[in-house]
């Protein structure tokens, strides 16, 4: 009884310590965050993070949302490849997803960000600092610094990278999920990596409900293979896309519905909200993960911007 009890235990820990690594596409590498908020129980290990090889070097994208994670990556990536570390791209200014980037600095790779990052990351660094730490409960977030890119792509604008036999494109898009959202396209693979994608999480709307659907519109024109999205896994363009604008767009009628009506922002609230409660599968049609954590601050938000259209 006391062996079973023990192996048990021991299958648990090596479980909840894994560290894996998908190969989705030829030399392109993710490590799936778990579809939470960050917690005790899983150390802040919630974002999409990876890399991509090519003949010369290694680009990674996000470093997860501790120095011990970013660890974990830069472990794996020296298990698979003892190709140099050229680039680490932070797709946003987020927490979950670039707390690792230290782990980092001693293969000297360029860091690159959007040209609103480094400030969001000033701003903002401290504050995330805190709620990591009180979130994760785990002390090694005290000795998380503040790395800035020192490459920024101008907003609208493409860099492209050479990788050796294989050409990734940069892009700095407008203000959507935040104002400093970065893409990652592997034209080899038709692979596109964005925070701007969400899959099965509930959007969270930080900067432009109007601004992030019109980038996943103009997403849905590029040619692209397979979508890995910040959070969830990878799927096809349609299916990562499609929910995404729909529950966009219930949003923004509901919202130009209410306002047409003189209706406040509570009032806006408590109407969703009784709807919610009378007929629950239509308001979260898609079936959201962290659907209350989430939507009603998105309501909130959207209030606000289309209330000065």
């Amino acid at each position: 009884m006391k062996k079973t009890f023990f192996a048990i235990i021991i299958v648990f820990f090596f479980r909840i310590n894994a560290f894996e690594i998908s190969e989705i596409d030829k030399g392109i590498f993710v490590h799936y965050g778990i579809q939470q908020d960050s917690n005790k129980n899983n150390a802040g290990d919630i974002a999409n993070i990876g890399f991509i090889i090519g003949k010369k070097s290694i680009l990674v994208v996000d470093t997860g949302g501790t120095p011990i994670i970013g660890q974990k990556l830069l472990q794996k990536i020296k298990e698979i490849s003892n190709l140099p570390i050229s680039h680490v791209v932070i797709t946003h200014s987020h927490p979950d997803h670039f707390f690792g980037t230290q782990a980092f600095l001693a293969e000297n790779p360029k860091i690159v960000g959007h040209e609103k990052l480094n400030r969001s990351l000033l701003s903002n660094f401290n504050f995330y600092k805190n709620q990591q730490l009180s979130n994760i409960q785990d002390d090694s977030i005290q000795e998380a610094q503040l790395v800035k890119a020192n490459v920024l792509i101008k907003t609208n604008k493409t860099k492209i990278i050479d990788l050796g036999e294989r050409f990734v494109e940069i892009k700095a898009w407008e203000t959507g999920h935040t104002d400093n959202d970065l893409s990652i396209y592997d034209k080899k693979t038709k692979t596109f990596w964005s925070e701007n994608i969400f899959v099965k999480r509930t959007p969270s709307i930080r900067a432009s409900i109007l601004g992030w659907r019109k980038n996943l519109e103009e997403i849905s024109k590029m040619e692209i293979k397979l979508i890995i999205p910040g959070h969830g896994k990878a799927v096809d363009k349609e299916k990562a896309i499609k929910p995404m604008i729909n529950y966009f767009d219930r949003i923004i009628v509901k919202l130009r519905e209410l306002q047409k009506k003189n209706k406040s922002l509570q009032e806006s609230i408590n109407i969703i909200l009784q709807e919610s409660i009378l007929e629950p599968s239509e308001v979260n049609k898609e079936n959201w993960i962290l659907f209350d954590e989430y939507h009603y601050s998105n309501i909130t938000k959207a209030f606000t911007e289309l209330e000065w259209e």
